[in-house]
């Protein structure tokens, strides 16, 4: 079922099924009443979800918007970027020009005052929000781990350099995060194999392949070979295979880094462009965007 909803509506939700209802975006639960209310205009959506431990199952209610400014809500999936730290806590900045939130130097799993993560600015995590700010009286505040349990990260945790963080409408990234029916990551695994975190503030981690690996520059151990390249014949013929084998190293680490350079771009082109098509369309979106590729 879905309609047409602003705020100030009343929602045409039964008060006996309440109890088992779960809310999603746009929807605000009063406190005191326990009543439902919109607090966006967009689209109201209820969808019934089958509980075999409950004949009745529940209901999850959302609206459907698109909205520019991301407000964070508790139980978000987020990613977000360190831009400094405080006291015990790191700033996260989840949208450009917006205030930055925080994220406890504890909110990882296992960590103690003395192992635990030392992030620099510009690193991006996946984190979860815990505490809203809704009530004025309190930061929001993130965390990286599981609400269930404390010991495992939950898919939760700092993001590797391996892949790019882009931006999507938030519209469409509600579409990648919740809609298990979604054709979009179907047809782009059909492509290319990947890895791919989505926040419900629009920023979107991707990997293809093995990522953008960097090597450091290797370092000579003065044992090697080339104090030796004047000795004999042997010895220099030993330098210049290990040379010869160094080069090819360095030329296939390359071609490899580049593939999968090109193939995330690629798949951030697709991503981007499937935003403003139809499903029907999204086959053809993915070769123009795998094109040369």
């Amino acid at each position: 079922m879905s309609t047409i909803i602003v705020p100030g509506d009343k929602l045409a939700i039964e008060g006996s099924s309440l109890s088992n209802t779960k809310i999603g975006p746009g929807i605000y639960k009063i406190p005191k009443s326990q009543d439902l209310i919109p607090s966006t205009a967009g689209i109201l959506h209820v969808q019934n979800q089958s509980n075999s431990n409950n004949k009745k199952g529940t209901q999850l209610v959302y609206i459907e918007s698109n909205t520019k400014r991301y407000i964070p809500q508790n139980n978000d999936f987020i990613i977000g970027t360190i831009v400094g730290s405080i006291g015990e806590y790191y700033k996260v900045q989840l949208q450009p020009f917006s205030s930055p939130v925080l994220l406890s130097f504890m909110a990882f799993p296992n960590a103690t005052k003395k192992n635990r993560p030392n992030l620099k600015n510009g690193q991006s995590v996946y984190a979860r929000v815990v505490n809203d700010d809704n009530d004025a009286t309190f930061e929001t505040e993130l965390e990286c781990f599981d609400s269930g349990n404390a010991r495992e990260s939950g898919g939760f945790g700092v993001l590797d350099d391996l892949g790019l963080v882009f931006d999507l409408s938030l519209n469409f990234a509600r579409e990648l995060l919740y809609n298990a029916q979604s054709l979009v990551l179907r047809h782009l695994a059909s492509r290319v194999q990947f890895e791919i975190a989505v926040g419900i503030n629009g920023r979107i981690w991707l990997k293809c392949g093995d990522g953008l690996a960097s090597r450091n520059p290797r370092k000579d151990d003065g044992d090697g070979d080339v104090k030796m390249k004047s000795g004999n014949t042997e010895s220099g013929m030993s330098g210049h295979n290990n040379n010869n084998n160094d080069d090819d190293d360095e030329f296939s680490f390359r071609s490899k880094n580049l593939k999968n350079l090109k193939d995330t771009l690629a798949a951030i082109d697709y991503l981007k462009r499937c935003e403003k098509v139809s499903p029907d369309q999204f086959q053809n979106e993915l070769k123009m965007a795998f094109k040369g590729v």
